[in-house]
């Protein structure tokens, strides 16, 4: 199983949180999305250790922040971060897989550095700001956010387990 599990996240829990972060509960309004989760986590499985990173993930911190992880699980919310996880975890040669969604649609990518495309290599550039709809501009339904996160969340057992292509099959 997972022994350790590290979370990156410098935001508060907010009302408008809750209809998709299905994570965090009203009791939790104001504090620390990041010790929220692991609260959250603790109360599912106590055994696992829960790291916490609360800083905003930036091109100073996110070498040391990635290292001692195996696999790094992403649902960011801008391109300047997908791509700065991106040039981390091929520098480390660290899997990844990216989850998102927006207004009614969704997208996930596994992304295996020297193996499979990196998203740097798939999406060269990053749209210029205000061309795509973002969760404030076009809001986000709940349940896409689910889906994806079930997406992410079974390519990561795929890669703890070592089954499923791609993952040692």
């Amino acid at each position: 199983g997972v022994g350790t599990l590290g979370i990156i996240d410098f935001d508060v829990v907010d009302e408008s949180n809750l209809q998709r972060q299905v994570i965090h509960g009203v009791s939790d309004l104001g504090k620390p999305k990041a010790l929220s989760a692991k609260e959250s986590i603790v109360e599912i499985n106590p055994h696992v250790n829960v790291i916490l990173h609360e800083e905003r993930l930036d091109s100073d911190n996110a070498l040391d922040i990635f290292r001692p992880y195996d696999l790094v699980l992403d649902g960011t919310d801008n391109f300047a971060t997908l791509y700065l996880v991106n040039d981390a975890c091929v520098k480390h040669n660290k899997p990844w897989i990216y989850g998102g969604a927006v207004a009614s649609y969704g997208a996930s990518m596994t992304i295996v550095p020297h193996i499979s495309a990196c998203f740097r290599c798939v999406f060269r550039h990053a749209p210029p700001p205000g061309t795509l709809p973002t969760c404030d501009t076009a809001g986000v339904i709940g349940p896409i956010v689910n889906v994806i996160g079930s997406l992410v969340s079974a390519e990561a057992l795929k890669f703890i387990t070592g089954s499923g292509e791609g993952w040692g099959e």
